[in-house]
């Protein structure tokens, strides 16, 4: 407790020493937020009052180790009492209390700072804001800190006045948002101007200053802050009617171009407008011009207005900018300024702020280009750079060709392979070819590099070459299908295969071949047809067979081993006419033919009785059909007269539909007898021509 205690009174010596105000930010109440959400808030609004270097805030963790320590609970601490006592506690001169509201969407902040010698309450404020937490944290909370940081007073007032203003060149914003307009604004007791709108924008040295806000009908508006650079503060001023004080400002005429245009124009710190800019109500005595553009070096003048007469400023603004082009091979190079992406090469900017910059040029493959660059006023830069490569490349051949090829387990082709861009650093191959010994090996690929392999795989396979007939017969080694009869030079691994070859209509056969590495072998399959048998008897024996075209003797005869399929059997004899039979012969099939052999006169005969039967078969079908017809017709005038006797029109309906169909079959009948007739007539008339030959003869 007493090394807490020393290390207290030395933060406050050092305090002291530098004119900050000890304080310490108590853990705010919360309402409608869980504690979680109200401790997070408390530890913000601490973070951004600390940005303000206004205040020496004790730390939150050395706070809660003193109170904790005096058996002392600061959750929910927001009476005055209760905030001095813990200042006390904890050797602060004036500490933050505060409480978080939540009513639906709508946030709300109360605090205030209370000095911890007399328990006055010296600075209170209050904002409300409707939206997300996190917007709330980050825009109400951060001006409410600001706001403090601004307007609370920092150890004694000095005899006879405030605090002197900092002589610093360093400024901050504050924006005013004022419900009226045309107001007119005082900046540290000088008349300025009128506000041309709703807001007021003030970009002034830091320090302390005083703003009053003025307009007949309603009360001056006044308020005293700190100005603290590099931050932004917002305030919202709500003019209240009532008298004012009265104003009796003698005005000039303002006028302020630049050089180039479309500059930003401040007087006294408050934003007036784009150069060209004329005011024509522009408080006497001395002001503050400054003029500013992006990329230009601000123009400060301070110009004095007399009563009734022009003052005039002419900014000849000074480029704050040079430009910048960057190359590369390759192109297509990313651009990288200060950590931020711009583009790709080529690339250039006119206008690039003077300054010292961190160039990155990088690209897929390359190593990246890094360098410091300092761009001055007016200069033009530029930079053509030559990438690394961080890639080889590598080039893979074997033989035999075909070897399957693998970078660190990842396939990539075969060989021949090349692979250009291949990044730098050590890789595992692996060749691998069925029938071949893989190999294995490790590669370091440089920087712009070729790495060069010509290797020779070893076998692990014979040759093996396969003749004989059929031609087209299947090859098969141990039930793969490698080709047909021939095959050449097949390589086949080594170790005992089996080898069968098979062909339709033939009986298929296997063997057994033991295979060792680099020998060539030659195998030879003669596959054996399926054959049947035929027996062919003539009568009268004696006639010449011919099977195919091709003669097998006389009949009788039985002819075996006949292959299997489709044949032809033409019987010739010298007296009697010939045949013919085609015929399909199967496995194993034994098949007869008896042919009765018939002479010239016997043949003519045999014609003359086939064609009077089709001419019967044609005569009684014609007569058939005409019977049909007859009976169907005389139905039908039975039916027509029932029609035209009939009793309804039900049986009348009925009587004609039977008609009419009875007319249609009868009609139908005649037709195919007719038709019919016409085939009678040609056998009949071929029957004549068969006859005549006979009795020529």
């Amino acid at each position: 407790m007493k090394k807490n205690y020393i290390i207290l009174l030395f933060y406050l010596f050092v305090s002291q020493i530098v004119g900050q105000e000890r304080i310490a930010v108590l853990q705010f109440d919360g309402s409608g937020v869980d504690a979680i959400t109200a401790k997070n808030i408390s530890k913000r609004f601490s973070y951004y009052l600390s940005t303000t270097n206004r205040f020496d805030i004790v730390e939150r963790e050395m706070m809660d180790k003193i109170l904790e320590e005096q058996k002392f609970q600061n959750s929910g601490c927001v009476a005055d009492e209760c905030a001095v006592e813990i200042g006390e506690l904890i050797g602060v001169s004036q500490i933050v209390a505060g409480s978080v509201d939540k009513i639906l969407d709508s946030y709300s902040l109360n605090i205030k700072l209370v000095d911890v010698a007399t328990g006055k309450i010296i600075y209170q404020d209050m904002d409300d804001y409707e939206g997300q937490v996190t917007d709330f944290i980050k825009v109400t909370i951060k001006n409410m800190a600001m706001r403090l940081a601004a307007e609370a007073k920092v150890g004694e007032v000095q005899e006879g006045g405030d605090l002197t203003q900092y002589a610093s060149t360093k400024k901050g914003k504050v924006i005013f948002n004022v419900d009226q307009n045309n107001v007119a604004i005082f900046i540290d007791g000088q008349y300025n101007s009128r506000s041309s709108g709703n807001q007021v924008v003030l970009s002034i040295a830091e320090g302390l200053h005083t703003i009053k806000f003025s307009r007949s009908s309603f009360k001056d508006w006044e308020k005293k802050f700190n100005v603290i650079a590099n931050e932004e503060m917002t305030y919202d001023v709500k003019l209240i009617p009532g008298i004012a004080a009265k104003v009796e400002a003698t005005t000039g005429i303002l006028l302020v171009r630049s050089e180039p245009g479309d500059a930003s124009v401040y007087v006294d710190g408050i934003e007036k407008g784009m150069t060209t800019l004329q005011i024509t109500d522009i408080g006497i005595g001395d002001h503050e011009i400054r003029v500013e553009k992006n990329l230009y070096y601000a123009y400060t003048e301070i110009v004095t207005i007399h009563p009734d007469m022009i003052g005039e400023v002419k900014a000849i603004l000074k480029p704050n900018f040079g430009s910048l082009s960057i190359k590369s091979n390759p192109t297509a190079s990313v651009v990288m300024i200060n950590g931020q992406v711009k583009g790709k090469t080529p690339y250039s900017i006119d206008r690039i702020k003077s300054g010292t910059y961190n160039i990155q040029v990088s690209k897929d493959l390359y190593h990246t280009h890094e360098e410091n660059f300092i761009i001055t006023d007016g200069s033009v830069n530029s930079r053509d750079i030559l990438l690394t490569p961080a890639f080889g490349k590598l080039i893979v051949k074997t033989t035999p060709r075909g070897a399957k090829v693998k970078i660190d387990g990842q396939s990539k082709g075969v060989t021949p392979f090349e692979l250009d861009e291949l990044p730098s650093g050590n890789y595992h191959l692996s060749l691998t070819k069925d029938m071949y010994q893989s190999i294995e090996q490790d590669i370091v690929i440089d920087d712009g590099k070729t790495f060069d392999l010509n290797l020779k795989l070893e076998a692990r396979s014979g040759l093996l070459s396969i003749i004989g007939g059929p031609k087209g017969a299947s090859v098969f080694v141990n039930g793969q299908k490698i080709g047909h009869i021939p095959v050449q030079d097949f390589r086949i691994a080594e170790g005992m295969v089996e080898l069968s070859a098979s062909s339709q209509d033939y009986h298929s056969q296997s063997e057994f071949l033991n295979i060792k590495r680099d020998q060539t072998y030659e195998h030879v399959f003669n596959l054996d047809r399926h054959t049947g048998k035929l027996i062919v008897i003539t009568q009268p024996p004696d006639a010449e067979i011919y099977l195919d075209k091709e003669g097998q003797g006389k009949t009788p005869k039985i002819l075996d081993g006949i292959p299997v399929g489709i044949h032809t059997i033409d019987i010739k004899h010298p007296s009697f006419l010939a045949q013919s039979e085609t015929f399909t012969l199967t496995l194993n099939e034994k098949k007869n033919f008896r042919f009765k052999l018939m002479t010239y006169d016997g043949s003519i005969q045999q014609d003359i009785d086939m064609g009077k039967f089709k001419q019967r078969i044609s005569l009684g079908s014609s007569a058939a059909f005409a019977v049909i017809g007859f009976a169907m017709q005389t139905l039908a005038v039975k039916n027509y007269d029932a029609y035209l006797n009939a009793g309804s029109s039900n049986d009348a309906t009925n009587f004609y539909n039977k008609t009419s169909l009875q007319d249609r079959i009868a009609v139908g009948s005649y037709g195919f007898a007719s038709a019919l007739l016409l085939p009678a007539l040609k056998f009949t008339w071929d029957i004549g021509k068969l006859k005549k030959q006979l009795n020529n003869r």
